[in-house]
């Protein structure tokens, strides 16, 4: 389940509009992310991780990200990496949970978000880049953690400096 959310800057009309969380198709999207970093595509940082750690996992629920040079805002997969706890032998488990009836998932080979909690040790955070400046990113936490009251709803805007709030306007899955 995921959810929508939007920004608008009053100054300068900027506007960034965001799908966070992850959906049904989260199987898919987990095993074309595994596959990708496996070949250097998310760059060395993922490249490594798994030939250090291939039974590693990764969340790739979507998540905003801001540039903390050139303040542009992506949405990207989380990519949180983790290893497995020690005892625990992914080659031995029964095949994957069932993900949703909405299609059938025993194709692919991914770990779900329960599974990383119960069996998988947290290692470190993805450092994404920025796609304008190459920049190193934060995560906006006012697009990701919609259940906390307290948390900042206002982010910088790319365009003019001016803060924007942040709202959820739906959600999807």
């Amino acid at each position: 389940m995921g959810a929508v959310f939007e920004c608008k800057c009053k100054k300068c009309g900027y506007e960034f509009c965001s799908f966070v969380g992850v959906g049904f198709t989260y199987p898919i999207e987990y095993c074309e992310i595994v596959k990708k970093m496996k070949e250097g595509e998310f760059g060395q940082q993922g490249k490594k991780f798994f030939e250090t750690f291939p039974n590693g996992a990764i969340t790739c629920k979507n998540i905003v990200v801001q540039c903390k040079d050139c303040k542009n805002l992506m949405t990207v997969p989380e990519l949180a990496l983790y290893i497995p706890k020690e005892g625990y032998d992914p080659a031995k488990m029964n095949g994957n949970t069932c993900w949703t009836i909405g299609f059938p998932t025993e194709e692919y080979d991914y770990i779900a978000p329960n599974e990383l909690e119960e069996n998988y040790d947290f290692l470190e955070h993805y450092e994404h880049r920025c796609t304008k400046c190459r920049g190193y990113t934060l995560v906006v936490p006012g697009f990701n953690e919609r259940r906390n009251k307290d948390t900042d709803r206002y982010v910088d805007c790319p365009e003019c400096g001016s803060m924007m709030e942040i709202r959820m306007i739906g959600k999807w899955d």
